[in-house]
């Protein structure tokens, strides 16, 4: 793609590593819109070694090889890397649009890389703060863990810090609990990256009404939501996604969002097909690691794993340890019954978790009307 300006070095920063992007004005004022609060990004060139994400005119350098990414739904993106200068070049498709979305795509993909280096395990979890509660709500796909998020931010009693994946780490020891409490006093922290919520048309319906969700769909920017209506009407994807970027879902729900958040707590969640099967239920240690182990994400990144991610050998095992011994429960809910679930959840975790761990739960916001 021609650039309508000239390009400008920038260095985008997390906790795990320091990136180099060379990109318009314009692109890197929508990246640092969409990255943010999990990455910074500043006008200055990247320390030396670093990994550089470029978009610029003219054919990918000579030696660079080249590497696709295709996800449900989207249009393919097309990159030149080459490993030996540590340079990955955007290639497709045009449009700054696209352009915006294959430079973050990019960079989260190394600094996920280098999070994974350096031993942060990834859970397919979303992690929301529940009335001051850290709460990772653990399952896999269509486990409702979207819409149980989306809601209990608009009833004011969430705060979102990741909605699909979260990175964890194990921190200082956390000085309320005792080695019977949270391995040896463990304190878990999770971190949320820069990616779109992927949420069920139904669900803004059932949330927003009808009327109002129409509108929010039409007013989303992510260029993919122009492809994936094709997923419904194949058959693909029974009730149709919309892709929502960090600074929209925000906007639309009045709220902030988390860069990271202790972990208090476990939740397995999922969907319920009776009013019968809905409730909490407290997971016993020797049933945790198996459903734990379940949903730990082999890969950092579901593309681009080409920046290397070993991490050192056992240094996953605190952690895992860590997020074993922490206080773990199933929450089967009512999709309809979403709202009132939220709160049926928060009242379980603060009368249990006081029971557990000892301590009062924090006290919350009030429920908007």
């Amino acid at each position: 793609m021609a650039p309508s300006s000239p390009t400008h070095r920038y260095t985008v920063g997390s906790r795990f590593a320091r990136t180099g992007l060379t990109c318009t004005p314009s692109v890197a004022e929508r990246i640092d819109r969409l990255a943010r609060p999990y990455l910074t990004l500043e006008r200055s060139p990247s320390p030396p070694g670093a990994w550089q994400v470029i978009a610029e005119s003219g054919p990918p350098p000579e030696g660079a090889v080249p590497e696709s990414v295709t996800a449900l739904g989207e249009l393919p993106l097309e990159y030149a890397v080459d490993h030996t200068r540590r340079t990955l070049h955007h290639v497709a498709p045009e449009g700054e649009a696209w352009v915006v979305q294959s430079l973050l795509r990019a960079t989260r993909a190394v600094h996920r890389s280098a999070a994974s280096r350096q031993g942060v395990l990834f859970l397919h979890a979303g992690l929301v703060e529940l009335n001051g509660i850290g709460v990772a709500l653990v399952g896999g796909s269509r486990a409702g863990k979207t819409s149980f998020i989306m809601a209990a931010v608009l009833d004011g009693s969430g705060v979102m810090v990741g909605n699909d994946d979260v990175s964890l780490t194990t921190e200082h020891p956390a000085p309320d609990r005792g080695p019977e409490q949270g391995g040896a006093g463990t304190a878990v922290v999770g971190d949320g990256w820069p990616r779109s919520v992927s949420v069920r048309l139904d669900t803004l319906d059932l949330l927003f009404g009808p009327d109002r969700a129409a509108d929010i769909l039409a007013a989303l920017t992510h260029p993919a939501n122009e492809t994936l209506p094709g997923l419904r009407e194949s058959g693909v994807e029974k009730h149709g996604t919309a892709l929502i970027y960090p600074w929209e879902y925000a906007d639309l729900l009045h709220t902030k969002i988390g860069r990271s958040a202790g972990v208090d707590a476990l939740v397995h969640l999922s969907l319920a097909d009776h009013p019968s099967e809905a409730g909490l239920s407290l997971v016993l240690p020797p049933e945790r690691t198996g459903p734990l182990d379940k949903h730990v994400l082999a890969l950092p990144n579901k593309h681009l794993n080409i920046f290397g991610h070993e991490p050192r050998p056992g240094s996953l095992l605190r952690t895992r340890e860590a997020l074993a011994a922490l206080p773990t429960f199933r929450f089967r809910y009512e999709f309809r019954d979403v709202r009132r679930q939220v709160g049926r959840l928060a009242d379980g975790l603060a009368e249990r978790l006081g029971d557990v761990t000892g301590r009062a739960a924090p006290a919350g916001p009030e429920p908007r009307p």
